[in-house]
């Protein structure tokens, strides 16, 4: 079963937003921003003057997650008939002029973004793929917002909306991520014992400061945030390795340190066991 990375979008209502495509050109495009809504929970979806809309390349780059907003999106024939219900227009350019008035990028207006969306009906607008959006569309734009990217670049009107929904959607969001539970010190203890006593056995060990040396080492595995199961491989390889060098393991626990549960040899095992 495969686990996908899911976030909550608790700090915008994206039930307010709606992406509107004004004159676009190719279908498979249309498809594309579908899909890039599904993505990121935005779930209406607007043309204006569609140039093309046949489906079946339409739906194939909707891909089976952008079905529905394909299926409930809606057209019109002019700008301001799509935007009269909306109380928020913000319009998007590649090219910035003293007309153009662009004083955002996508990652600035986001949380003005988030904002605005608890009690207000906001239109995400893009222009087509050859000219983009005119200064008669960015007329009816009470913000206008670019993507900043190389001199050379040119985005797809696709790649457009999924920038600007991907940096809507995570500054919404809060990605609640589960963290393992790290080696406790009594399990660290025990591996710098094992650890050291193999050390000491190939002669890896300075002997005119070891406890300086086994210090780095211990800084630098502690560092990793290593679990018990990840000490537990160590503490068995030390042994493997002992093992086949012929080199018994000698090394005394004090009182109540040794690993009531260490079975790193059976993990060792384990492992091996199975198929890479």
């Amino acid at each position: 079963m495969q686990v996908r990375p899911i976030a909550k979008p608790i700090k915008a209502n994206l039930s307010n937003l709606s992406v509107i495509l004004v004159n676009p050109l190719y279908p498979e495009n249309i498809g594309s921003v579908a899909r890039a809504c599904a993505n990121f929970g935005i779930e209406n979806l607007i043309l204006v003057k569609p140039e093309d809309l046949t489906p079946l390349p339409m739906y194939a780059m909707a891909t089976k997650s952008g079905e529905a907003i394909l299926k409930r999106m809606q057209i019109f024939e002019d700008l301001p008939s799509a935007l009269k219900d909306f109380q928020v227009v913000i319009g998007t350019t590649a090219r910035l002029g003293k007309r153009r008035l662009v004083y955002y990028s996508a990652k600035e207006i986001t949380e003005k973004i988030c904002q605005l969306s608890q009690t207000n009906r906001i239109a995400l607008l893009f222009g087509n793929e050859r000219l983009g959006l005119s200064n008669e569309d960015l007329f009816y734009c009470d913000y206008v917002i670019t993507i900043p990217t190389t001199e050379k670049a040119s985005l797809n009107v696709s790649q457009a909306v999924g920038i600007l929904l991907y940096e809507i959607f995570q500054s919404a969001s809060i990605f609640e991520s589960s963290k393992p539970v790290l080696a406790s010190q009594q399990e660290i203890n025990a591996m710098f014992k094992i650890l050291e006593a193999t050390l000491s056995a190939i002669d890896y060990l300075p002997h005119d400061n070891p406890v300086l040396w086994l210090t780095h080492i211990r800084r630098f595995l502690t560092s990793r945030e290593l679990t018990s199961r990840e000490v537990k491989i160590i503490m068995g390889f030390c042994r493997q390795l002992l093992w086949a060098l012929g080199k018994p393991l000698k090394i005394s626990f004090e009182e109540g340190q040794e690993l009531q549960n260490d079975k790193s040899e059976e993990t060792y095992q384990k492992d091996k066991a199975q198929p890479e």
